[in-house]
């Protein structure tokens, strides 16, 4: 704390000690003065005296001169007489002889009294006068006496009490004071007369409570300061006066107007606040910012209040200064916190109360929008109505919920409970409700929390999942079925390529003779064989999407090819009715025949609960800019309750093991993907849906024709197939449309073909051989023959394998698929002549 402002309370001890000193020497001279004074007189009254003596003398010698003059003798008589006569004070006469032996008077005299003499002249007689000047002093001094001893009688006693205060007064009274103003540390005065031992005493007690003042100053977490009426400040503590970053000591002394600059937001507040309480006594409080030295901006609560005088008056102008920035911060925060604490629970989806148990009476204090919905109340009238309504919608109120709360107050601990819920309109629902406590700071129960959750839906997912379960079972059994049957269509692939292809040459050889009925009839079937082995591997090839032109009216016939064998067996007619110039799709080939798989798939399995006529209408048209595929059966139908659920995924219709209920809801998906609808329609008889999927556009009417397949012209192909067949299958194919034909068997042979550096315009290699793969192959054609790598193109069965896709996705090159036919390797050699065969791609 620094208070430089007041009156001082006593002298430096040098300027005491001046003081001190300048008493005394006035003192002392006033003594001297009045003393010397009092001498003067003496020293008047001797020389009056003295010069009394002279006269007596000089009188005595004349009227003794006079005498003896007259009568010629000496008369000592009358001479004793005339010197009576004339005698002075402090003067002696007499006469003596010659010899000093005195005649008449001048008796034994001190030493060293002053003699005159004078001659008589007669029998040698001399007058002999005596001046005692001792004795003159003593009869001026005893005629000055009462004034001396007045001026002794006045300076004494004076300089004796001044002496006197200086020991008793004075000089305790400064050291009192050099006391007061000394540290803690510093004793207190020793020697000091027994008078001023209370006044010590008090003033040590004095300088205690001043000490134990100081302290709580200094380190209160506040700041305090007052001012006096000009206002400027007289006391500021130090917790004050760091924020101004500078020492409270500096600060003393200055005008509030220099304490002004760091309120900007209100310079003329604090001002007025102080005037306030300068002019109207009263205290006052204001919350402003403080801009700190720093940069920071603070937040200050400022109160200012009026000290009084001993006359009541406003004598200085106190005021507290407490930072409260974190405080506003933290209630800022806290006010966040509630608000995002009600919006999370207000908005909460689950039913959410809080329970007040204090006085073992439970009161709920806290309920949000999602119960307050379940009694068709607001949570203000919820809460009104208390929770004997609120409980009166719990069936188990009383034989469950109760002892669930009494036993969450007395364990303090979290219980969960399954208990029915009537809703005002009747309607019964399943809730989970978890009870949980509260605690205060101390560990005691503060409030129960209560957050419910709507499980009626949940239950019945749960009863549909069970019934479902085997259904999913069966799914399971049927992907693995798929995933075998991939595999066998793999495997069937190359023999089948060999079986169409010999046949496709045979037919060609013996055409017009009688055994080409025959052979047409054996690459119908491998023709058929090689379709379904298509849609296996279609079904089972897990890929990206592919949109490409695709027609539906192929898709429909292929799906109907792969089915017919089930549709046959459960005497399932087919009624088609394509319109034959339909547009284009931009789709999934794969997807597509998916999705017209699984809808004759229902439209069968729905048929064979019926007895009698079964029958299956396929029909598609171009409606403006979408192709609609409609696919009816004349079975039992789906009940209008099923409907909304009919795409959902793993919801059936059929009896257990007899459906997945994923098909509609994975052909939705597709049909969606597509940009198209799938839509179940009323039908008097049977079931109807109806698949919608736009078109590439208007002038795509049957856009995607198969290519001629007419190849024919020069050039040199090699054939690389670790299949023999395959391989003269492919040789045959090929020199039939004019080509040189060269075959390697397997990629090892294939490279050493390359490697003699023949030039060819076609490499036609399989992807999967035992020795030398096709991306090998491919490989070792970039980095040694690279003009040929544009020429390359791959003949497999496996499209399938991540491996293959991945490389045949980064190379880009031609792929023809097995089984093949002249047709489909016509197109693939025409494709590859016409870009440049044999330039890089």
């Amino acid at each position: 704390m620094a208070d430089r402002g007041g009156p001082s309370i006593g002298f430096t001890r040098e300027a005491r000690q001046r003081l001190n000193a300048i008493r005394a020497v006035t003192y002392s001279l006033a003594f001297l003065f009045m003393f010397a004074m009092g001498m003067q007189g003496v020293w008047v009254t001797q020389g009056q005296m003295e010069a009394g003596a002279e006269r007596s003398v000089h009188s005595a010698e004349a009227a003794v001169a006079g005498v003896v003059q007259g009568s010629g003798q000496v008369d000592t008589v009358r001479i004793g007489a005339l010197l009576s006569a004339n005698s002075a004070e402090g003067v002696a006469f007499g006469i003596a002889d010659r010899e000093g032996r005195p005649v008449v008077g001048l008796p034994s005299l001190p030493p060293g009294t002053e003699f005159r003499r004078a001659d008589l002249g007669q029998d040698g007689l001399e007058l002999r006068a005596a001046i005692d000047r001792a004795a003159i002093w003593r009869a001026a001094l005893g005629a000055n006496i009462a004034s001396i001893l007045f001026i002794l009688a006045l300076g004494i006693p004076t300089l004796a009490s001044f002496f006197y205060l200086r020991r008793m007064v004075n000089r305790p009274a400064f050291a009192l004071l050099d006391y007061a103003q000394a540290g803690l540390s510093t004793p207190p005065p020793t020697d000091m007369p027994e008078i001023w031992t209370r006044v010590i005493d008090r003033l040590t007690e004095l300088k205690n409570t001043q000490a134990q003042l100081q302290a709580f100053l200094d380190h209160a977490p506040i700041g305090m300061s007052h001012f006096d009426p000009a206002g400027r400040l007289t006391m500021m503590n130090r917790y004050g006066a760091r924020y101004f970053g500078e020492s409270a000591d500096d600060l003393v002394g200055r005008n509030l107007a220099d304490f002004t600059a760091f309120f900007p937001a209100a310079p003329d507040q604090a001002a007025s606040l102080l005037q306030n309480s300068l002019t109207q006594g009263r205290t006052a409080t204001v919350e402003t910012e403080f801009n700190a030295p720093t940069g920071e901006t603070l937040i200050f609560r400022i109160t200012s209040f009026p000290i009084l005088g001993a006359q009541g008056e406003v004598d200085l102008i106190g005021a507290f200064f407490f930072d409260v920035t974190e405080q506003r911060r933290a209630e800022a925060d806290l006010e966040q916190s509630r608000a995002l604490f009600e919006a999370f629970v207000q908005n909460a989806p689950n039913p959410m109360a809080l329970i007040d148990t204090k006085g073992h009476r439970m009161r709920y204090i806290m309920v949000n929008d999602a119960i307050a919905r379940y009694y068709d109340m607001t949570p203000e009238a919820l809460l009104a109505a208390g929770p004997r309504h609120i409980h009166a919608h719990f069936p188990e109120a009383k034989s469950v919920i109760a002892p669930l709360l009494g036993r969450v107050m007395t364990t303090l601990q979290s219980e969960q409970v399954d208990t029915p819920f009537e809703m005002p309109s009747g309607e019964i629902r399943d809730m989970a409700f978890s009870y949980f406590p509260i605690l205060d700071a101390q560990g005691a129960l503060a409030f129960i929390g209560n957050i419910a959750h709507d499980v009626t839906e949940e239950r019945r997912v749960q009863n549909d999942l069970a019934a479902s379960r085997e259904s999913l079972h069966q799914a399971e059994k049927l992907a693995a079925l798929g995933s075998m049957l991939a595999g066998v269509s793999h495997e069937l692939n190359n023999p089948l390529a060999a079986v169409i292809g010999q046949a496709a040459l045979l037919g060609e050889d013996l055409e017009g003779t009688p055994h080409a009925d025959r052979i047409a009839k054996i690459r119908r079937a491998a023709d058929r064989c090689a379709r379904i082995v298509q849609s296996f591997l279609a079904m089972a090839r897990q890929k990206a999407p592919e949109y490409r032109p695709v027609r539906l009216n192929d898709q429909v016939r292929g799906a109907i090819e792969l089915t017919e064998y089930h549709m046959r067996a459960v005497n399932i007619a087919i009624d088609l009715d394509l319109q034959p110039d339909l547009p284009t799709l931009e789709a999934d080939p794969d997807q597509l025949h998916q999705v017209i798989v699984n809808l004759l798939t229902n439209a069968r399995q729905a048929l064979e609960t019926v007895e009698g006529d079964r029958r299956i209408a396929i029909t598609s048209r171009y409606n403006r800019d979408a192709v609609i595929l409609t696919v009816s059966d004349n079975g039992p139908g789906v009940e209008p309750g099923a409907r909304q659920r009919i795409f959902d995924p793993f919801f059936t219709t059929k009896a257990v093991g007899a459906g997945t209920g994923i098909g509609l809801s994975y052909s939705l998906g597709i049909v969606e993907a597509h940009g198209g609808t799938i839509t179940i329609e009323d039908s008097a008889i049977g079931t109807r849906f109806v698949v919608t999927l736009p078109v590439r556009d208007e002038g795509a009417v049957d856009s995607c024709a198969e290519p001629a397949g007419d190849a024919r012209g020069r050039g040199r192909v090699l054939v690389i197939d670790d299949e023999e067949d395959v391989a003269e299958t492919l040789a045959d194919m090929l020199e039939r449309m004019g080509l040189d034909v060269s075959v390697a068997i397997g990629g090892v042979a294939g490279r050493k073909a390359l490697a003699r550096g023949a030039r060819f315009d076609l490499i036609l290699s399989d992807i999967r051989m035992p020795d030398m793969d096709g991306p090998a192959l491919y490989a070792w054609v970039a980095a040694e023959r690279p003009e040929l790598v544009g020429a390359v193109a791959f003949v497999t069965g496996d499209t399938m394998s991540n491996h293959v896709a991945g490389f045949l996705a980064d190379t880009r090159c031609p792929v023809l698929e097995k089984p093949f036919t002249p047709a489909s390797l016509g197109a693939l050699v025409e494709g590859m002549m016409n870009t440049g065969v044999g330039e890089p791609k």
